[in-house]
């Protein structure tokens, strides 16, 4: 057999992703339809990261790894992260953990910054939608996520201004075992 001198298959045209997607809050699955609230518009992409933590194993006699010892996962973290173009007053209470108080001026809400973070800064979920070629939905959901990116707004004239949020997942601790994140990730049966 002959190797070949690329990837692409006849099946590749069906599963490249496509476009930036969209970042959801709260996405679930309920009467045959998902429902969730559009966090709001980016621009420069989404960015999804899974990492496993490992300990490397040193058993005496081994001068390489073995497979099934040497290496043994520990933990794991994932986030998802974009460049918001869009700024609501959602998002600022997402990203920053604020609380509504009184306002002075009945023409705006008024929020301020709290000293702790409660069980209302954790959503339900986060989740990144995007789009295959083929037109079907990839969907990677990370459960219990929290708002953990600085808020950094750099406006410029001529430019579009963005900023970014990025949301870590993290275990419920009502789970019998913390040793592994809930992340689900959706994919489009052939």
């Amino acid at each position: 057999m002959a190797l070949k001198k690329h990837g692409i298959t006849s099946q590749t045209i069906e599963n490249l992703v496509l476009g930036a997607g969209v970042i959801y809050k709260n996405l679930k699955y309920a009467s045959n339809d998902w429902t969730g609230t559009v966090l709001g518009a980016t621009s420069g992409g989404i960015k999804f990261n899974y990492e496993a933590q490992w300990l490397d194993i040193e058993v005496d006699g081994a001068t390489v790894l073995v497979k099934g010892i040497s290496k043994q996962k520990i933990g794991e973290s994932a986030t998802l992260e974009g460049q918001m173009t869009e700024l609501t007053e959602d998002i600022l209470v997402t990203a920053l953990h604020l609380e509504k108080t009184t306002s002075e001026d009945s023409n705006y809400n008024k929020y301020i910054s709290k000293s702790n973070i409660t069980e209302d800064d954790y959503l339900e979920n986060i989740a990144y939608v995007g789009t295959l070629s083929n037109g079907k939905n990839v969907i990677i959901i990370l459960p219990n996520a929290l708002c953990t990116e600085a808020f950094e707004l750099e406006t410029k004239n001529a430019e579009q201004t963005t900023f970014s949020v990025k949301f870590e997942c993290t275990a419920d601790l009502a789970n019998n075992t913390l040793d592994k994140l809930d992340i689900k990730i959706y994919y489009p049966n052939a």
